[in-house]
């Protein structure tokens, strides 16, 4: 047993699965304590960082959003290390979590043991991945990586805060900038201002070709 806990933050967006989990790491033994909760992108990304915990575990799917899209953004900020738990089976989905950092992926369907000794293995840094996925996960990552976007590097340039700007003008579909400002709770003359660099860095001319821009190279 670790003189210091394991700090745990967990994150899924079904009520009743996170009171298990709560429930699980309060009475999986003194060497793990629960950190805190989130319930979306949005708050994971706030927790963590305020939160700094040893390890994350992580549900794909949260809120009709994939938490796929915060992934490295999450690990930079919190330090942590992440554990996927999740009903996801989608294969190509599982692998970019770990290409994109996940030290773990473990089903939602594995027993109690299973899940908490995958959370003392991935703060040891050790690679967890379920038995039943292993296969599949290490045939697709031990493929060759698929072509380079030639926009990645255009893409690369833009930073976390440009990016949340991107995915609200993809979601916000043709809002004024008023309401735009008001959704990142930035005056509408900064807004006008990113705007402005996001446009140079991606080579685009206005919000509609920035619009089709995002949408067709997937920019959020």
């Amino acid at each position: 047993m670790s003189a210091t806990p394991i700090r745990i933050m967990l994150v899924d967006d079904h009520k009743t699965m996170l009171w298990g989990l709560e429930k699980l790491i309060e009475g999986g033994g003194g060497d793990l304590q629960l950190a805190g909760t989130a319930h979306n992108n949005d708050s994971a990304l706030q927790q963590a960082s305020v939160l700094k915990p040893d390890v994350i575990v992580l549900d794909l799917d949260l809120e009709g959003r994939s938490s796929i899209e915060i992934l490295p953004q999450l690990l930079q900020q919190s330090g942590a290390r992440v554990m996927i738990l999740s009903g996801n089976r989608d294969q190509g989905l599982l692998t970019q979590a770990v290409r994109l950092g996940a030290r773990g992926v473990v089903s939602k369907e594995a027993p109690a043991d299973v899940v908490l000794n995958g959370i003392r293995s991935v703060h040891r840094g050790e690679t967890v991945l379920d038995p039943t996925l292993m296969n599949a996960l290490l045939g697709q990552l031990s493929a060759p990586a698929p072509k380079a976007d030639p926009e990645a590097a255009r893409i690369a340039t833009l930073t976390p805060k440009e990016r949340k700007i991107v995915a609200v003008v993809v979601e916000s579909n043709g809002a004024p900038n008023k309401e735009l400002a008001s959704k990142l709770f930035i005056a509408e003359p900064t807004l006008r201002n990113n705007l402005t660099t996001i446009y140079q860095k991606l080579g685009v001319a206005n919000r509609l070709e920035l619009y089709v821009y995002a949408t067709k190279h997937s920019v959020s």
